[in-house]
């Protein structure tokens, strides 16, 4: 893609909404809001051409559980090995004696991606889930 000039423009916000993006820009290490800004479009750009975009890509699944749920562990292995062309990875994380992370490798389309992530987020003892897309991230300058 060819270099293009930064365009300047003007986004009024609430006093209260300022401050709130200050506040995150701050806490993100973001040298100033500019930057700040485009990673937050980008981001957008991200799940815009996720959806969009034909064939294969790419997603990242978080799930946070209780490993004392009767049969989940057993659960969450099976539908690994019936999605083994879908999910390319998993890495198991103990967070305390009884919580548990795990982080799995999604590649496909985006319509089974999200079936395949559903399928395990919707299991009893999942606590907590969510899907991130992931591109190649080639046109998001």
């Amino acid at each position: 893609m060819p270099d293009e000039r930064a365009v300047r423009f003007t986004v009024s916000l609430p006093a209260r909404l300022m401050r709130t993006l200050d506040r995150l820009r701050a806490g993100r290490r973001y040298a100033n809001r500019s930057e700040f800004v485009r990673d937050l479009l980008r981001a957008e750009l991200v799940k815009e051409e996720w959806t969009r975009r034909p064939g294969e890509t790419v997603g990242v699944l978080s799930l946070v559980y209780d490993h004392g749920t009767r049969a989940l562990e057993d659960k969450l292995t099976d539908i690994q090995h019936h999605s083994y062309r879908t999910i390319t990875a998993a890495l198991h994380i103990h967070l305390d004696a009884h919580t548990c992370l795990e982080v799995v490798a999604l590649r496909g389309s985006p319509r089974r991606i999200r079936s395949v992530a559903n399928e395990l987020l919707a299991l009893k003892g999942v606590r907590y889930g969510q899907l991130v897309p992931a591109t190649r991230a080639k046109r998001l300058t």
